[in-house]
């Protein structure tokens, strides 16, 4: 099977779209805003399930009983 060159694809997809890769402009401030808040809000989600994990396993540890008795 013959795999397409990336680059080529993605020069396609912009010219469909009608977007000038020589554009110098960069992202907006809203954008970079809301891609921000997306990575900070899948980080929390890690280390809620991090810290899940982590209580649950410290929580699961056996109490040594003392010898002899």
């Amino acid at each position: 099977m013959l795999v397409p060159d990336p680059l080529f694809l993605v020069a396609y997809c912009c010219t469909r779209l009608g977007f000038d890769q020589r554009d110098e402009r960069g992202m907006t401030t809203t954008e970079v805003a809301v891609i921000t808040f997306l990575l900070v809000g899948a980080a929390i989600v890690v280390l809620g399930i991090v810290y899940t994990a982590a209580k649950g396993n410290a929580e699961n540890i056996p109490t040594p009983s003392k010898p002899g008795g």
